[in-house]
């Protein structure tokens, strides 16, 4: 009776997150660009065309990534399609991300039932899945990680060396998509540390590990050594990162979130003390050590939160099952499917990509390859020439150009850069004066977009 009151509930758990994971592939394909989607595609993009990252233009993140989707970008061609199949592919590493969650639930809590309610869960976590399928290195980064801790957690099972070397190698991968990955190697340290506490790991296994992790890394910095590019990367990375202008607590975070998964927050609370009187230690080191990082960051965004979800979400469908009865778990797991569920569905309709996606078109119609395009920040240039190193997060005072130029001096004059480039297309943003001599005589306002500025000679 028991087995069969099980089966059904995981059938209605499976037909639950067919249903949100359709609401999710609509998000993908049709819910605006956010600004960091954007970003990335047109650092891939100077690549391709021969600009050197770091040294050319403006960028503060791992290169991974930009060369990984670089080919897909060739391959599709200069327009607008390429940001779509962008996004499918960011798909299926959401799909993968979720297949992890799924198999770490398996082996963590050992029970059917929790392991795919705890991907239902995450598949419903709006910080998770608003994120996780956008052209991000967060995406990429997240699911190597998520990988190298299944692997780990599988040797811890069946010990395996293949499993114990190949873990860090996807942990040196993830670090080189995103430096972000240091938080998750934190919480994988310390979670080790208990292992070696509690015997199920010695110390060879320990340093060997994190050996391998190092000599995965090593080759990329070896490059940057060689190539005379180490102190660049250096300060792009990581001095001028710890620097940024503008922070806000994670709490802010947390509390848009609790707004859509308030019963996801609030079991995941009881889950971690079941978790602690029940001697699962290891899982809730990990989980609240990735969700503390997350308080040391200034501007912890939802991707920030990304690697702690799969473990929230276990963790909260344990919490579940200890303390409630199965029919009050599935009307409760139905409340909790039901706000995300519309939550996605209104934002497929009401934050559609087509605008954004016309005015790219429009100004590729209206331009040539070679041709400079001032964007203001990043909102529809994909593939024309910047005219500055700084070609976003340029406003002023703020973001990357207002922080670099706190540390070191550096001459950015709008009007200038315009009249030497003379760009096809001018973004009004961030320009303070539209009757300067350079924008007066040389630029008309679109008949279009009230924000753009056509090049009449």
């Amino acid at each position: 009776m028991l087995e069969k009151v099980a089966n059904n509930q995981i059938v209605y758990f499976k037909i639950l997150l067919g249903v949100i994971l359709l609401s999710v592939f609509a998000l993908a394909l049709q819910r605006d660009f956010d600004h960091d989607e954007l970003e990335a595609i047109h650092s891939s993009w100077k690549i391709l065309t021969g600009e050197r990252i770091y040294v050319d233009f403006f960028q503060h993140h791992h290169s991974l990534f930009y060369y990984t989707i670089a080919p897909i970008i060739d391959w599709v061609g200069e327009n607008t399609n390429t940001l779509i199949v962008l996004r499918m592919l960011m798909f299926v590493c959401y799909l993968a991300m979720l297949w992890c969650a799924f198999q770490l639930a398996k082996l963590i809590f050992e029970d059917q039932k929790i392991s795919w309610l705890s991907v239902l869960f995450l598949a419903c976590l709006t910080m998770f899945s608003q994120k996780a399928f956008e052209v991000r290195p967060d995406v990429p980064q997240v699911m190597l990680a998520l990988f190298a801790i299944l692997l780990i957690f599988r040797h811890l099972k069946q010990p395996n060396r293949w499993l114990l070397y190949l873990s860090p190698v996807l942990m040196g991968l993830s670090f080189l998509f995103l430096q972000k990955t240091l938080f998750i190697i934190a919480g994988v340290g310390l979670m080790q540390l208990y292992w070696l506490y509690e015997k199920k790991l010695n110390w060879i296994e320990l340093i060997s590990y994190w050996v391998v992790f190092v000599l995965t890394i090593t080759p990329y910095y070896m490059y940057l050594v060689i190539d005379n590019q180490f102190e660049n990367y250096l300060f792009w990375n990581w001095i001028l990162n710890m620097n940024f202008e503008g922070s806000f607590p994670a709490f802010k975070t947390i509390f848009n979130s609790f707004h859509y998964n308030h019963f996801l927050w609030i079991f995941f609370v009881v889950g971690v003390v079941i978790c602690v009187k029940n001697r699962k230690m290891d899982i809730v080191i990990l989980t609240l050590v990735l969700l503390a990082t997350t308080f040391l960051v200034k501007a912890p965004y939802r991707q920030y939160f990304m690697p702690f979800a799969p473990f929230m979400c276990a963790i909260t469908a344990y919490g579940l099952y200890r303390v409630m009865q199965p029919k009050l778990i599935m009307v409760l797991v139905l409340l909790i499917f039901l706000v995300p569920l519309a939550y996605y569905v209104r934002t497929v309709f009401v934050y559609t990509n087509r605008p954004q996606l016309d005015k790219m078109n429009w100004v590729l119609e209206r331009t040539e390859p070679n041709d400079y395009v001032y964007d203001g920040d990043i909102y529809f240039n994909m593939y024309r020439r910047d005219i500055d190193f700084f070609w976003y997060s340029t406003e002023p005072g703020k973001g990357g150009l207002g922080t670099y130029k706190r540390l070191k001096p550096y001459s950015y004059d709008l009007y200038e850069s315009i009249q030497k480039f003379k760009p096809k297309v001018v973004s009004t943003l961030f320009i303070e004066n539209l009757d300067h001599p350079v924008i007066k005589s040389n630029y008309m306002k679109s008949d279009q977009y009230e924000d753009l500025l056509v090049r009449v000679r």
